[in-house]
């Protein structure tokens, strides 16, 4: 939705801009638009590696598609979070332990599938409440 609203206006302000000012025949030059495009993918291609480039091409439809995450699985999260924070504040940092040694025997987490299904999600909430519970916070790691 964001992208779609970026070109809308990028396309208003340029146009809104020569239509102020000049003629609007300077801002369809097909030549100048290939130069550029043709530019631009030279100067990709040139500055970059093989790997780079395949990653970048498999990446393009990700990036048009969107994002995954929506306001539900950031509801979900801090749910989960402020239930785990919560338990700790009742009943003590080592009351969580269980639940972040076995994440998939745990009750709290049982609760949110949405988390529990994204294994990266998981193993960042674990790690860093692991190392709450065994107390080797470091503010630089």
């Amino acid at each position: 939705m964001f992208l779609l609203i970026g070109y809308v206006v990028v396309l208003l302000a340029s146009v809104g801009t020569y239509a102020g000012h000049g003629s609007l025949a300077a801002l369809f030059v097909p030549m100048e638009y290939l130069a550029i495009i043709g530019l631009t993918i030279g100067g990709f291609v040139a500055g970059n590696g093989g790997k780079a480039i395949k990653a970048t091409v498999a990446a393009l439809p990700s990036v048009l598609k969107g994002s995954t995450l929506n306001k539900a699985l950031y509801m979900e999260l801090l749910a989960m979070l402020y239930e785990i924070l919560g338990k700790v504040r009742k009943e003590g940092l080592m009351s969580i332990e269980n639940d972040i040694e076995n994440p998939d025997s745990s009750p709290i987490f049982s609760k949110y599938p949405v988390i529990t299904a994204d294994h990266h999600a998981m193993e960042f909430i674990t790690d860093y409440l692991r190392m709450m519970v065994g107390g080797n916070l470091n503010a630089f790691e």
